[in-house]
């Protein structure tokens, strides 16, 4: 078990079966504005404390930055980083001080498209007084409803939190809401321990381990899965008592779930929000063969549309005749093999 994370003095106190094809959302089918749905992703690297977390914490936002650009497809200028020793890192862009945080985030509701999607994610110590939560930063700390006035300036967008860090079980009910996913590490702000949880979030979005369904995306809801699960499995490997009970909250009821899934009362929206890469196509970038193609790009946007009505259609089971949906289901698959063929013909074709 690691120790409690270190603060300065002042602060305040120490804190078989596949899944689905594609993991659905009850949204409307044939969205025409899926397809140009944008993601834009802010990491946050917080005050480490001692050398070894600010490496630590360093490490983790390099990677994870490297993972979405090169492995998922997310264009870097639609990624923000912010880092407590901007001198340390080439992608941090401003010191992580509470004013830059807030800066980078009204800058980036100036920008972003009234349905695009934002994920936001902390990397660092939380800490907590009673159940006033607190994220480390360099100078004054942020706290939840420091993030809750910021995002009102997203009032249509998808919005993601991701707090990897301690105590940050303290930021999902005052966040949590409609079209919000809030993930942390922690189920409430009393676990204060140092968390490994941010290292296999991390881990997620790099390889291919927790794409459980196959399709070459790894989703928010898979990443959480895939988290959670290798956090405990570390846990009882080390011979340690779980310190760390990560939760997931995207029905805007404000109680997280340790094991959200599609049929579950949290995880259809986090289902939704995917990072593509491989062969799968992504609705948060374009894949790099079809970037110099025209023809390609829209045959992979083609199909990330498809993927997206499939979603809808899955989570609208329950509301429709059995064979109604048999029928919408075939439909959109045989649609699905079609471009996936047609996008196998023109990558063949030009090599």
């Amino acid at each position: 078990m690691r120790s409690p994370v270190p603060h300065p003095p002042g602060r305040l106190a120490l804190a078989g079966t596949l899944v689905c094809l594609a993991l659905g959302f009850a949204a409307p089918l044939a969205s025409a504005s899926l397809a140009a749905q944008e993601s834009w992703v802010v990491l946050v690297a917080g005050l480490g404390g001692t050398q070894e977390y600010r490496d630590e914490f360093r490490g983790w936002t390099e990677e994870l930055h490297r993972a979405l650009v090169e492995d998922r497809g997310v264009a870097p200028e639609r990624i923000r980083v912010l880092g407590e020793q901007p001198d340390a890192s080439p992608i941090v862009e401003e010191r992580s001080t509470r004013a830059n945080v807030l800066q980078v985030l009204g800058e980036l509701a100036g920008t972003v498209g009234p349905e695009d999607r934002v994920v936001l994610v902390l990397v660092g110590h939380g800490t907590a007084q009673g159940s006033d939560a607190q994220f480390n930063l360099p100078g004054p700390d942020l706290g939840p409803e420091d993030f809750a006035g910021a995002l009102m300036a997203f009032p249509t967008q998808t919005l993601a939190l991701v707090h990897t860090g301690s105590a940050s079980g303290g930021f999902l009910p005052p966040l949590s809401g409609e079209n919000r996913v809030v993930i942390t590490a922690t189920r409430s702000p009393r676990e204060r321990n140092a968390t490994e949880f941010p290292g296999f979030f991390v881990e997620a979005l790099s390889g291919d381990g927790a794409d459980l369904d196959k399709d070459g995306r790894v989703s928010l809801l898979e990443a959480f899965q895939y988290a959670n699960l290798e956090t405990a499995r570390f846990y009882d490997e080390e011979g340690e008592i779980l310190t760390e009970h990560a939760v997931l909250d995207d029905n805007g009821d404000g109680e997280g779930s340790r094991d959200p899934g599609t049929e579950a009362p949290d995880g259809r929206l986090a289902a939704r929000i995917h990072f593509g890469g491989g062969t799968g196509g992504a609705v948060t970038g374009t894949p790099a063969a079809a970037v110099d193609d025209p023809e390609l790009a829209a045959l992979y946007a083609e199909r990330t549309a498809i993927q997206e009505q499939i979603d809808g259609l899955r989570a609208s089971r329950d509301s429709m005749e059995q064979e109604a949906y048999d029928d919408a289901l075939e439909e959109l698959l045989v649609e699905l093999a079609l471009t996936n063929r047609e996008i196998r013909a023109t990558e063949d074709g030009g090599r």
